[in-house]
């Protein structure tokens, strides 16, 4: 008797362990962005975050500046913005923002992730290439 007692006593606390476990094993830590310009690809990460306003846009060889804010909770809220800003005299200017809400999965057969391939261009006519994935 004592031994039936002692897995039912545990049985509540498994299910949490693991019903956790592999709630988060299924959500992406982070966002990476393959941001190409003059012939340079680069891969930046932006980790998921509950401070869209914190995350910082990142340097672009002097030209661009370059963002994707991941929100995974609460569930309600969950999006992802990506935006492309063009450099001039030291301030940002507003090239493109683009928003997705889940599910975060790319088309079939989509070579360029959930955003597809996006090609912006500054007033300078200088070109931009980005797309973005969930990391795995």
């Amino acid at each position: 008797m004592r031994r039936g007692m002692a897995l039912v006593s545990l049985a509540p606390l498994a299910l949490a362990l693991l019903g956790n476990g592999a709630g988060c094993a299924r959500k992406a830590k982070a966002v990476i962005c393959t941001v190409t310009y003059g012939g340079e690809a680069r891969r930046l990460e932006f980790p998921a975050t509950t401070d869209p306003y914190g995350v910082k846009a990142l340097d672009v060889a002097g030209r661009f500046r370059f963002k994707a804010t991941y929100i995974r909770e609460p569930r309600s809220a969950a999006s992802i913005n990506v935006y492309a800003y063009q450099q001039v005299d030291g301030a940002s200017v507003l090239l493109q923002e683009g928003k997705y809400a889940p599910p975060f999965l790319p088309r079939a057969g989509a070579r360029y992730g959930f955003t597809g391939r996006q090609l912006v261009y500054s007033a300078t006519e200088r070109e931009l290439e980005y797309w973005c994935e969930l990391s795995p």
